[in-house]
């Protein structure tokens, strides 16, 4: 008997030397451990594969631009979030502009298309004219004169011309002036820095919200014959731009506002702010931007010909 303890013992120290490894006797028998704990206390292979490993570090899936352009409608900030968290992709920006160019261009075109929006503006013109005769501003020869070389410089061709060359400045512009206008709510009011490129980003997937708009504008103006706007100024019948109360009513428009609550969107997500806060900052901009508009645009009114 000692002398089988004695050997089991040598065998235990032989394991030690070649395996480098420990061992245990269970019911009489020596066994190969695996592993011992911080305590001295043996562990079995089973033990230890039966502790949960850690998990492993999740890898957020690319979004295809495609997404970008249409989940903006619907699921803004996780675009924004993936936009903040990703590299600088001129895509971002770049696509949706050219976009908002080339439906700007064809919505001119299909405007000054259409023979009742073309009378209105005709009957507009000629009203302008008739009233400085009246007021007597310029004689009728004058008043004639004035209507030919309207024709001539201010025709449809011509306002489909200029119409769809200002279309792509605009678009260009106005996705540049959010971007600005991001960066500087975040830097003054928010006080986070964040690259400018990124705002630039964020500017340009939101003006998918534009391009919608501009398309149903032009399919309303296609059905009712006239320039309208998805705003509190569409049941006017007879909108007069000389009228204070209708320009502020047309300044509420849908589009307009549902543009403006994205971009607090991917304000709050570039700056890491709340998105109350965020929206704040935004809606005070939107709202002081379009008194100035609107300011403008009626003083602009009252000094053009035949201004009463």
């Amino acid at each position: 008997m000692h002398n089988n303890v004695s050997a089991a013992k040598g065998q235990v120290s032989i394991g030690r030397l070649i395996f480098n490894a420990p061992f245990a006797c269970r019911d009489g028998r020596f066994s190969l451990l695996d592993n011992v704990d911080g305590f001295g206390q043996a562990q079995s292979m089973e033990q230890i594969n039966s502790i949960p490993e850690p998990p492993a570090e999740v890898t957020r899936p690319a979004m295809s631009l495609s997404a970008r352009l249409f989940n903006v409608f619907t699921e803004p900030g996780e675009v924004f979030e993936y936009v903040k968290n990703s590299k600088p992709s001129m895509d971002n920006w770049l696509v949706p502009v050219l976009l908002a160019a080339l439906t700007g261009a064809l919505a001119i075109f299909v405007l000054f298309s259409q023979p009742a929006i073309l009378q209105k503006i005709h009957e507009q013109q000629m009203k302008a004219f008739d009233d400085q005769v009246k007021a007597g501003k310029m004689t009728q020869a004058q008043a004639d004169q004035a209507e030919a070389m309207v024709e001539k410089f201010a025709g449809p061709t011509m306002m489909k011309i200029s119409g769809s060359i200002s279309a792509v400045i605009f678009s260009f512009v106005q996705v540049f002036w959010w971007a600005l206008v991001l960066w500087l709510l975040g830097l003054i009011f928010l006080k986070v820095k964040f690259p400018y490129i990124k705002a630039l980003e964020v500017a340009g997937l939101a003006t998918m919200i534009s391009i919608l708009g501009a398309v149903i504008t032009v399919l309303l103006a296609v059905i009712m014959g006239k320039q309208t706007s998805i705003s509190l100024a569409f049941f006017i019948t007879d909108f007069d731009p000389k009228n204070l109360v209708h320009l502020l009513l047309k300044a509420v428009d849908l589009f307009s506002l549902w543009l403006a609550v994205v971009m607090a969107v991917g304000l709050a997500r570039l700056a890491g702010a709340r998105f109350s806060k965020a929206l704040l900052c935004t809606f005070i901009y939107w709202t002081a931007f379009q008194l100035f508009l609107i300011t403008i645009g009626f003083v602009a009114v009252h000094l053009s010909p035949g201004a009463k």
